[in-house]
């Protein structure tokens, strides 16, 4: 099992969520409640399977950007610390796969002068889950939702995967 998180699922299994965030289902709409707890589910199913989770370089940019400075380092120790985690480069076979993507009614209204600026960090993401074999793709982005899915990927957001039940303390007193 080969799994590839974009920066929205990312930040939730490393529990960097800011305060007021609400993911929603991209599928069906609906909010997502515990998010945190699911991406930490996720990462155990893969891990339980011996299964990798990647990390794309540009979601791996994208992530570090909201993150300060200072805290970069730590971060990526985080991310390196788990054994199932590996960072990805947007390589070769990802810039021919995300080249691949413009289809031929994007060609046509696209300017040539715009086609660098609409290689977007969501396109490398999927280009670099094709160039990779992933077998799902995990996010919360309505657009790369919809183009990794035209793209034949399997694409999943975390209202796919049930959490870990809560453990409730006992009061013995």
């Amino acid at each position: 099992m080969r799994i590839v998180l974009d920066t929205n699922v990312l930040v939730q299994a490393l529990g960097n969520t800011k305060d007021g965030i609400v993911l929603v289902d991209p599928a069906t709409g609906r909010n997502v409640d515990r998010a945190e707890a699911r991406a930490e589910a996720l990462i155990e199913l893969v891990d339980v399977r011996g299964g990798t989770v990647l990390i794309p370089t540009p979601a791996l940019a994208e992530y570090l950007v909201g993150i300060d400075r200072d805290f970069h380092q730590s971060h990526l120790d985080v991310i390196n610390g788990y054994s199932c985690f590996e960072i990805v480069s947007f390589d070769q076979i990802a810039a021919v796969e995300c080249a691949r993507m413009v289809d031929d009614n994007e060609l046509k209204v696209l300017d040539p002068a715009a086609t660098k600026a609409k290689l977007r960090f969501d396109r490398q993401i999927i280009a670099t889950a094709l160039a990779t074999n992933a077998d799902e793709v995990w996010t919360h982005d309505v657009g790369l939702y919809s183009k990794a899915q035209k793209c034949g990927l399997v694409v999943k957001s975390l209202g796919d995967i049930e959490p870990a039940p809560e453990q409730l303390e006992a009061d013995f007193d």
